[in-house]
């Protein structure tokens, strides 16, 4: 079990490795809210995933997204949905407009299939990053569920962050 913010620092600062089951226990520290985690600071664990989410080309992002999507129960779905199109709507975003412009017609929550999340999904990565720091924040489980590689990059984007201002 990872023990201190220190120890992070020295997995990713060179002086040591980090496997997968580590990188996914530093990410559960990083995005909890035990009193017992404060010094693993959730907002650097949010900015540093919208970062680096915000880099990977589309083809990657949408497709651990159409990944993660399908795999998660019913309720995940629809938590999801709603933070995405209830954050476009709150942004002035047209969901009809959108859903033409992505070749998907009516965005319907009822039978969006894990493609139209996908392509959804990355266009609120790029034209609303705001809005991914918030599922990031809201819905940790999704970050996780992009896969492993997506959270050790994460995890490498707050390592350097914090590197950076020490």
């Amino acid at each position: 079990m990872p023990e201190t913010v220190d120890d992070f620092m020295r997995r990713f600062s060179g002086s040591g490795t980090i496997d997968d089951q580590q990188a996914s226990q530093y990410y559960d520290r990083f995005t909890s809210v035990d009193e017992r985690d404060r010094d693993f600071d959730n907002n650097a664990m949010h900015e540093g995933a919208t970062e680096y989410l915000g880099k990977l080309p589309d083809e990657q992002f949408q497709e651990a997204a159409r990944t993660a999507y399908a795999q998660a129960a019913p309720p995940q779905r629809q938590g999801l949905l709603q933070m995405i199109l209830g954050g476009l709507q709150g942004r002035g975003v047209d969901l009809g407009w959108l859903g033409r412009s992505l070749g998907l017609g009516a965005l319907d929550p009822e039978r969006m299939d894990p493609e139209a999340y996908a392509r959804v999904a990355n266009y609120a990565r790029r034209e609303h990053p705001d809005l991914i720091k918030q599922t990031v924040r809201e819905q940790p489980w999704f970050m996780k569920a992009l896969g492993n590689p997506f959270v050790m990059g994460a995890l490498g984007v707050v390592a350097a962050r914090m590197l950076r201002k020490r």
